[in-house]
């Protein structure tokens, strides 16, 4: 990754290369609109965070104005190459001859070079940013579209039958962005109005699926899938087996599980209230032991698993390496 970003900065040099050798050559200031063009379109490839996101946000006064200010600085920005171009040359007194489409095809090319070294929105996916001025312009846009990306998940019917909602699942929650997804799909079912019985179960047999946890496609899997149940004696009558089956399993995956401390309160929480008041006492007492049991067993794993993070950070240390962790 660091060879990419320095040959990306190598690109992003020929850009800015290209109207300083236009002024050295002697070219007028009408070259300043194509090399214009060509600055908004590497900014628009390499930044897209900076600009609209689709054509209704475009037709918005705050998206234009932000598109217009944009525009304006790139002007800017190769008047002053362009000008500092012909100064270097009046300074020198000597003129360099090339040909006029040269200065334009070299700042032409940092384009597609720039674009091959870099994808500004799967590194986003993934948390990569140019700087930190564009993981901060990224964060709203990638939350949009992950809100946008989950919308069919809640308009599915209450009825919905599991085979439909875990289809839904496996072709929403995929790839670098899955977490975040997730997380919208999470928060947008706690705040609406329905309780969202047939998908709260669906995800949480799906963020509890040995595949999923394993490889650790989803970070947050196991963490959601509790605040989705806790609460719910159904769903939390599915989901402990399961969790504790996967900390045994996996206990290298014990940092995604919900910590002790939050399993203990859910522990102590009265489950007799409200809707539930007609829950069996022994039920109630299974699903305590369960909390307590899953807490004993995540705070057993992460304890197996930190002497080892200790160990990989001191060798690191000794050896001069970057740490893991």
């Amino acid at each position: 990754m660091r060879l990419r970003m320095r040959l990306l900065k190598g690109a992003n040099a020929l850009l800015y290369l290209g109207p300083l050798l236009a002024g050295m050559s002697g070219m007028g200031w009408g070259t300043v609109l194509p090399f214009v063009a060509v600055f908004v379109l590497w900014l628009m490839i390499l930044r897209p965070e900076q600009w609209p996101a689709t054509t209704t946000e475009w037709l918005t006064g705050r998206a234009l104005g932000a598109a217009f200010t944009q525009i304006l600085s790139q002007i800017l920005l190769v008047t002053v190459l362009l000008g500092f171009g012909r100064g270097v040359v009046g300074l020198a007194g000597v003129m360099l001859d090339v040909h006029p489409m040269l200065p334009i095809a070299i700042s032409t090319s940092a384009i597609f070079l720039s674009r091959m070294l870099w994808d500004a929105r799967d590194a986003a996916a993934a948390g990569l940013f140019l700087d930190d001025e564009a993981e901060e312009a990224r964060v709203p846009h990638a939350a949009a579209e992950a809100l946008g990306s989950v919308i069919p998940l809640l308009t599915q019917p209450e009825d919905a039958d599991a085979t439909t909602l875990r289809q839904a699942l496996d072709a929403i929650l995929h790839g670098p962005s899955a977490s975040q997804r997730l997380d919208a799909l999470k928060q947008a079912i706690s705040t609406s109005g329905r309780f969202h019985a047939a998908l709260r179960r669906a995800l949480v047999i799906w963020t509890t699926e040995p595949e999923v946890v394993a490889p650790g496609r989803v970070s947050n899997a196991l963490s959601a899938a509790f605040e989705l149940s806790n609460g719910s004696p159904d769903l939390l009558r599915l989901f402990l087996p399961r969790a504790l089956a996967l900390v045994a399993a996996f206990p290298d995956r014990a940092s995604g599980f919900p910590t002790g401390p939050v399993l203990r309160q859910a522990a102590s929480a009265d489950l007799d209230g409200g809707p539930n008041s007609d829950l069996p006492a022994d039920l109630r007492a299974d699903l305590r032991d369960g909390l307590l049991a899953l807490a004993r067993a995540v705070e057993t794993a992460q304890a197996k698993a930190r002497p080892a993070a200790d160990t990989d950070h001191r060798d690191a240390e000794l050896h001069g390496t970057p740490s893991p962790v």
